[in-house]
């Protein structure tokens, strides 16, 4: 019975039915998710009580603690450790611009420089969620920064040239990606962009 109501629990979650979720996570005596449920049905307040509950709190926990400052422009009073941003930033940016909490989403990307300190592919992470909802602006931005930080990371230039593509930018599309092969000869994600971007019959 525990597992069912724990496997309804997280279809609650997966359906954005976040106060169900809640309960049920709180019945279960799982307070990360619980908390987290709260967040995402727009309860700082609860999700901060419920957080503060747990005695010993794992990696996730301290993580959420962190983002309650950022999202509330509080003073950062502890730095995330390199796994937690690599765990958690682009799940918690993605579902705050899925859930359509922009300014908790804007309060993460502009502390982007607060998280890279921890993990230098953070310009990276945000480019890649932002990818996802379209804003290609802010995508050309962040691949710039990720680039600044970390020339040789392939991704990067990957990211920027399939949002370039995206926008049917040929040009610039098959100037990144180009740039991506030299930096990585055998990053396949990049040589099948390339000829995606032959394909529209774009030449250089």
């Amino acid at each position: 019975m525990k597992n069912n109501e724990i496997s309804f629990a997280k279809f609650c979650f997966e359906n954005k039915h976040y106060e169900n979720a809640k309960e049920l996570f709180l019945n279960n005596n799982m307070l990360y998710e619980a908390g987290f449920s709260s967040l995402l049905n727009g309860n700082i307040n609860s999700a901060k009580l419920i957080w503060k509950e747990i005695k010993d709190p794992g990696l996730a926990t301290e993580w959420g603690l962190i983002i309650l400052d950022v999202i509330e422009n509080k003073p950062y009073t502890k730095s995330p450790k390199y796994f937690q941003t690599r765990a958690f930033l682009e799940v918690y940016l993605n579902l705050f611009l899925e859930n359509e909490y922009f300014d908790w989403a804007d309060n993460i990307i502009n502390a982007y420089k607060f998280f890279t300190r921890s993990n230098n592919e953070t310009p990276k992470f945000i480019a890649r969620v932002l990818s996802s909802f379209g804003y290609n602006e802010l995508v050309h931005e962040f691949c710039a920064l990720a680039k600044r930080v970390c020339y040789y990371d392939p991704e990067a230039h990957f990211i920027d040239a399939e949002t370039y593509l995206n926008e049917e930018n040929y040009k610039s599309a098959y100037d990144a990606v180009i740039e991506g092969i030299k930096v990585a000869p055998n990053y396949y994600p990049n040589k099948k962009l390339l000829q995606m971007i032959k394909n529209t019959g774009y030449k250089a």
